[in-house]
């Protein structure tokens, strides 16, 4: 029998893994032929159904979501920003993660709506070893589209959610925070998804709490990295006044990978009838916030399944194939009544919640992005590159072409691991305080 290390509130105890967990997952639930039927859901919608939420516990592997660890922590109500309120060490054997690192997850207190108090998690990734005399650097990691129900935490994978993302991280030296963002694993409040202005304050709480959890282990200096969902919460933790407070220690910059930092502007260079997958995530962008303007983005047909993507905990793959069997994937045709009135309520979205909107950037930023794009369009990253830097923000654009969306993490690591370890140490690099955009050439040209 496993053991595991439980920390919340200052006092220490061992929860054996037959109390810790559960023998399935949220998303492990299967459906009646009644239950699918009631929402619209036919025999080749469950089919469907069947057949990718499969893939989805392809994700999170043999890991059982533990479902004690994931209840808001009952000293909550009476925490404040950035208190850790459970810690626990895993069996790192039981994970795919890289020899020697050990790993911990945690529930802290965040930020939401209106500034209230809500509960995250996250795991923390810790080096095998350090630089003798050193502190061990830290960087806060934000990750990509997982999912937007509870269910869909990136802490509860078997790696992590890693794909070849926030693994490369570990074996130069570097600790790694990963938040799973509010509302995913702790049900507290529903998941803000694509939301860089609150996703950034998970992402800077992450850091308090981690420093809270493992006291004096951490360099004052931290930096962050994140891709696509990720990327827009590193973009609008660059212009979170909290970076220059020193109450997580030394902002250093950040690095964002194909981001999603402005809505309307991804979703005007590739509309949704192309990207078929994002209808429910872009309805649960504004359902989540009940903001003013709710898009028209989902036919009646398809508004019907909505609610089983909450009531099977559906992460990413099998929502994104709800609707495989309605016409347009269930995207209504976009008359030009219907146009206008989504781009008033995505602009005002944008304004509000995304990231280079003419808001100030405190902190330098490296933003990579692949030319070949298939979810991020490059000319959408252009524009919010273009608009920050115009109110003198300092963006560094690297543009890679031959890449597509999730290749472009790790292909253009060297760059943005040397941006790091220059920062970390440092180093003055050149252009460090003007903008830059520059396309990167590839080793080997195959395509001639």
């Amino acid at each position: 029998m496993k053991s595991f290390v439980y920390i919340s509130a200052g006092f220490l105890s061992l929860v054996s893994s037959t109390e810790a967990y559960r023998p399935s997952r949220p998303n492990d639930l299967d459906f009646t032929q009644a239950q699918a039927e009631a929402h619209n859901c036919g025999l080749v919608c469950q089919q469907n159904l069947r057949q990718y939420e499969v893939l989805d516990r392809q994700v999170f592997g043999d890991v059982p979501f533990d479902y004690e660890f994931y209840e808001t922590a009952a000293n909550f109500s009476h925490s404040r920003p950035g208190d850790m309120l459970k810690l626990r060490q895993q069996n790192a054997s039981a994970y795919d993660i890289p020899p020697g690192t050990s790993l911990w997850t945690m529930q802290y207190t965040s930020v939401g709506v209106n500034g209230t108090n809500v509960p995250a998690t996250a795991f923390i990734a810790l080096p095998y070893t350090k630089v003798p005399e050193h502190k061990t650097p830290l960087v806060a990691y934000a990750h990509g589209t997982i999912g937007v129900v509870s269910a869909c935490a990136a802490s509860s994978s078997y790696n992590g959610f890693d794909y070849h993302s926030w693994q490369l991280l570990t074996g130069p030296g570097y600790a790694v925070v990963a938040t799973d963002y509010a509302g995913l694993g702790n049900n507290y409040t529903s998941h803000k998804y694509g939301n860089p202005v609150l996703n950034s304050e998970d992402t800077y709480f992450s850091v308090v709490a981690a420093r809270k959890a493992f006291p004096g282990a951490f360099t004052d200096k931290w930096a962050a990295v994140g891709h696509s969902q990720g990327a827009g919460t590193v973009w609008g933790l660059s212009e979170n006044p909290r970076v220059v407070s020193k109450e997580s220690g030394d902002y250093l910059g950040g690095v964002s990978i194909a981001p999603s930092s402005r809505l309307n502007d991804i979703l005007t260079a590739v509309p949704l009838n192309v990207g078929w997958g994002f209808g429910n995530e872009v309805v649960n962008i504004f359902q989540a916030l009940k903001f003013p303007i709710q898009p028209i983005v989902l036919t009646p047909e398809a508004l019907k399944r909505y609610p089983l993507m909450y009531e099977l905990q559906l992460c990413d793959t099998s929502q994104a194939e709800l609707n495989a069997d309605l016409p347009n994937h269930g995207i209504v045709d976009f008359t030009p009544s219907i146009t206008q009135h989504n781009h008033e309520a995505y602009i005002a979205f944008q304004n509000k919640y995304g990231a280079a909107t003419g808001r100030k950037g405190y902190k330098e930023l490296l933003v990579i992005q692949a030319i070949d794009d298939e979810v991020i369009n490059v000319n959408a990253t252009k524009a919010a590159y273009e608009d920050a830097c115009k109110i003198g923000n300092i963006v560094h654009l690297s543009l890679y072409p031959g890449l597509d969306h999730d290749s472009s993490v790790a292909a253009s690591s060297p760059e943005w691991l040397e941006w790091l370890d220059n920062k970390f140490t440092g180093v003055a690099t050149r252009d460090s305080h003007k903008c830059v955009m520059e396309t990167r050439s590839v080793l080997l040209d195959t395509s001639r």
